[in-house]
């Protein structure tokens, strides 16, 4: 069942009972209400029957009078009796009526007053004193009006019923409506998705806090996979173009060498050519394994991201005699410790430091730990070559390689495989030339 019907339905199960109980209550509170004011209204015309009947022999003409004026415009003689003391009718109109019990007549002697409803009639009964003797005087009201009355409001609370429940329906279908709406735009958009664009995140203009929650996720989520795909990707050309090169000159080397007899020193210098290009062969292969997760699951854990840095810059001093400089303005030494791959950072590092090295021709670099609004940043600053500015917004590409970097020896891969590892653990990458030479690289962590 879909939302806006769930919705729908609990909106008027929910309706119909509280309507159902508010209802019932309307109903017997008036009824209850209504029945009290004739019990009233039939107890003060018991009393003008008892006077009109009883005390003729006690008033004045004109008074008597009177009284039987006001006594047959509030009710019938038909609908009077008077039963005195052995429960003999003495005087009024009705007829004999079986629902006028002795058992009623002598609860109105003990109780002074009393009443009792039948199917079609109220009655009440008052106890009253006269020179005459002890009787008891009956009065019945027709309870046509009356049941017409409750028929008439038990029809009203019916239609209200009704016609609250279209509303609520009507109004519960278009509350769906507004509740299901960033759902279904949410399936036409993944609909719409295909192994072109499927990375592109969900955008909805109006939805609500939930929805916007589980946009979220979702973009988050596709934003991870779609890196993890971009890693696959770049692992597949590292590949291809990584082992082609060394594999080329393996074969290239061995076919030129085999064309003619050498001398021992001659193939000594093959050998070591060979040897060459296999180290770079088995280094390509340790950092593709290591990328591709071969040599590590990419677990994360918290680890020290000044430690891993000391750790590449140690090793460049040994084998590359660099000369660095490190400057940390770090207040807050929580913000060192972060959660990330050991490995995977010190190939990332190893490769931005080595490029500052070898671009600036072994010349002192600087690198500084900041705290910039309370987030650690850390700043590569070299006075190498720098980047040109027309190279600046495709330096991170697969094996592209700068304009003025023609002189240096480079495949193009170590910064691109960089931003692929500092995006793993989001960290961000900006490159930036420096004034008056040189470049900065700007490590942000969020």
């Amino acid at each position: 069942m879909k939302l806006k019907h769930r919705l729908s339905l609990y909106s008027i199960i929910i309706f119909s009972v509280v309507i159902l109980i508010v209802s019932t209550v309307i109903y017997f509170s008036f009824y209850t209400q209504m029945e009290k004011k004739e019990i009233q209204s039939l107890e003060s015309k018991s009393l003008l029957a008892a006077v009109y009947y009883l005390e003729q022999d006690e008033l004045p003409t004109l008074e008597h009078e009177n009284i039987k004026s006001q006594m047959l415009k509030s009710i019938s003689r038909k609908n009077i009796v008077i039963y005195d003391a052995l429960n003999q009718k003495f005087n009024g109109n009705m007829d004999v009526d079986a629902n006028i019990s002795p058992k009623f007549l002598n609860n109105v002697r003990i109780n002074k007053n009393d009443f009792f409803t039948s199917e079609h009639f109220f009655y009440n009964g008052i106890f009253y004193h006269d020179n005459q003797g002890d009787f008891v005087v009956i009065t019945r009201q027709s309870k046509d009006e009356f049941n017409e009355q409750m028929q008439s409001l038990l029809h009203i609370l019916i239609i209200v019923s009704i016609i609250g429940l279209l509303f609520i329906y009507l109004f519960s279908q278009y509350l769906g409506y507004i509740a299901y709406e960033p759902i279904t735009k949410i399936i036409e958009q993944i609909k719409e998705r295909d192994t072109k664009n499927f990375n592109e995140p969900l955008v909805l203009k109006k939805s609500y806090s939930e929805i916007e929650d589980l946009v979220k996720t979702y973009n988050h989520f596709i934003d991870r996979i779609a890196q993890t795909f971009n890693v696959q990707k770049n692992f597949i050309d590292y590949v291809s173009h990584e082992l082609r090169t060394p594999i080329t000159a393996l074969l290239g080397t061995l076919e030129v060498t085999n064309h003619k007899k050498r001398t021992s020193e001659e193939y000594e210098l093959v050998l070591l050519q060979l040897k060459q290009y296999t180290n770079d062969l088995q280094e390509t292969l340790d950092q593709m394994m290591l990328l591709s997760g071969a040599k590590t699951s990419f677990e994360f854990k918290t680890i020290r991201i000044d430690e891993i840095v000391w750790q590449v810059i140690e090793n460049a001093v040994l084998y590359h005699n660099a000369k660095i400089n490190v400057d940390i303005k770090v207040v807050n030494n929580q913000l060192l410790s972060i959660q990330g791959n050991e490995k995977l950072l010190e190939v990332a590092l190893n490769n931005l430091i080595g490029n500052a090295i070898k671009y600036s021709d072994n010349q002192q670099i600087m690198i500084q730990f900041l705290e910039v609004n309370q987030q650690l940043q850390i700043h590569i600053i070299d006075q190498g070559i720098g980047i040109l500015e027309n190279d600046l917004a495709k330096i991170k590409q697969n094996f592209f390689r700068g304009q003025n970097t023609q002189s240096y020896q480079g495949k193009g891969i170590g910064l691109s495989m960089a931003n692929i590892i500092f995006t793993f653990h989001q960290i961000d990458l900006k490159i930036e030339q420096n004034q008056p030479k040189g470049t900065i690289v700007k490590l942000s962590f969020k």
